[in-house]
């Protein structure tokens, strides 16, 4: 597997920047954002699991972990984080300052908030979401966003924890077996184990959950949005300087998710920042009509330029 972690976030950060010149402020805005919730994965208080048991049978049916969490066992941690990266946010983007700070507050003095504001992000209950911004008199979509920034940290910290309840090994649907949360980005390696009955060697296909981070295995060409399967149905964008970049698009869905070919590089790599540094081809892929599998904060700009071809 690709070791990560030789250069520093900030040095990454500049060789994407200069990379993708046009989109240098976005990648600086987000990158910065995207350090300080790793930063948090250590300090964060942790939720007591010690007590609680994950039925097998319902995990590899399809369940995530954490639905087998109270919600509310989050609070601590994420009033924790949501001290520590919602100024960040208002400071990186002026113009949700006033709103989140607004947010900060009500987290702050209302229990009962919080709590719905918990069910919402971990359990993705959208009755309380919506119940929880007519409340705090914001769009459900900024809540959700400040919510999902917030509690990224939390459930990466918890991560470990929650994967030694289970055979997550065995785990191959599209979706996180921690949170439950779409992949952000899909990558071919070559690390093979001499238990393997088969080894391909065009890689195996792994999948990053961008708000836990975790990664786990998937099936090659099968649409991680809809479950095509049909080969003549996906549709490949890359540019032509980097074929290892690329995204993959489900022509019956009109999903799509990006990707790194990963096989035949020796050199590390930050899953952190790596779908950042994929953001010009969300952009090719948003101006040719297509929807991201899914949607990290910097998807939703609408940027569009004309420099990848199908492949």
């Amino acid at each position: 597997m690709p070791s990560t972690g030789l250069k520093t976030k900030d040095a990454i950060l500049n060789t994407l920047a200069s990379r993708h010149e046009p989109f240098r402020e976005i990648i600086n805005r987000f990158g910065l954002l995207l350090c300080r919730q790793v930063e948090l994965h250590s300090e964060l208080p942790l939720a007591d699991v010690s007590a609680m048991s994950v039925a097998e049978d319902r995990f590899l049916g399809g369940e995530a972990l954490v639905v087998g969490m109270d919600s509310g066992a989050f609070a601590p941690a994420l009033k924790a984080s949501a001290i520590r990266i919602w100024p960040v946010m208002g400071v990186l983007f002026p113009a949700l300052a006033e709103g989140l700070g607004g947010l900060g507050r009500k987290l702050e003095e209302d229990r009962q908030w919080t709590r719905l504001c918990l069910m919402a992000v971990v359990h993705g209950d959208e009755a309380a979401l919506d119940r929880a911004a007519a409340e705090a008199a914001v769009t459900p979509d900024f809540l959700l966003m400040a919510l999902r920034a917030a509690y990224g940290p939390c459930i990466a910290a918890q991560k470990q924890a929650l994967l030694s309840l289970a055979p997550a090994d065995l785990w191959r649907k599209s979706y996180c077996p921690v949170c439950g949360s779409d992949p952000d980005l899909a990558t071919l390696e070559n690390h093979p184990n001499p238990s393997d009955f088969l080894i391909s060697k065009s890689g195996e296909l792994w999948h990053h959950c961008p708000v836990c981070t975790h990664r786990w295995r998937f099936m090659r060409m099968t649409c991680p949005g809809c479950g095509n399967q049909e080969h003549e149905n996906m549709t490949r964008f890359s540019l032509p300087d980097s074929p290892h970049e690329y995204i993959h698009v489900c022509e019956e869905c009109s999903q799509y998710l990006p990707c790194l070919d990963l096989v035949e590089r020796s050199e590390p790599i930050d899953f952190d920042l790596a779908a950042l540094g994929l953001v010009h081809l969300d952009a090719v892929a948003q101006s040719k009509g297509y929807v991201p599998l899914s949607p990290a904060p910097w998807t939703a700009l609408g940027l569009a330029t004309p420099v990848a071809k199908a492949s």
